[in-house]
């Protein structure tokens, strides 16, 4: 694959949510959203299946959110990959590579307008857990609220990965 070749893109309807703490499932004129809270560390989980043509080179991920009521404020995000390859990973417990952020920035004067954040992960295994083409792997992402100061839920709309 080329560099900047999308790679996976995930909504909010195929979460596959933990069982605590997670965004829980809304809509805004009728557009499906997830909510992540403003105090609790709120959590969305994906599967997916890597591409076969990937190349095995750096993942850049882009969450696509808005705000419920916030005007002000920063909002930020962690990210992290973990690799579901053959006898990579007991899918009995979670094997997530190291978290990574996000930074926190200033959201949309309009509650509703959505601003594109995004962070990219170093191949390997601290950064994308050293997936490889053809493997199944999960994308977990969680609202950063000890280090953000937006008031209010943050939806949202898609995540998308790709190769960086």
């Amino acid at each position: 694959m080329a560099s900047g070749d999308t790679l996976a893109i995930f909504s909010p309807r195929s979460n596959e949510p933990p069982t605590s703490n997670y965004a829980t499932l809304d809509t805004r004129n009728t557009q499906m959203v997830l909510d992540f809270d403003t105090t609790t560390q709120e959590t969305a989980i994906w599967s997916g299946v890597m591409p076969y043509n990937y190349a095995g080179g750096n993942l850049t991920v882009y969450v696509h959110s808005s705000m419920t009521s916030a005007t002000s404020g920063t909002v930020g995000w962690d990210v992290t990959f973990e690799r579901i390859g053959s006898g990579s990973q007991d899918t009995d417990s979670d094997g997530f590579a190291t978290a990574q952020t996000i930074t926190a920035a200033t959201v949309p004067a309009t509650s509703g307008n959505v601003f594109i954040q995004s962070v990219t992960a170093t191949a390997g295994s601290t950064g994308t857990d050293s997936i490889a083409a053809g493997e199944k792997f999960r994308l977990r992402l969680r609202r950063d609220v000890a280090n953000d100061t937006a008031a209010g839920d943050a939806e949202v709309h898609a995540v998308v990965v790709r190769e960086a």
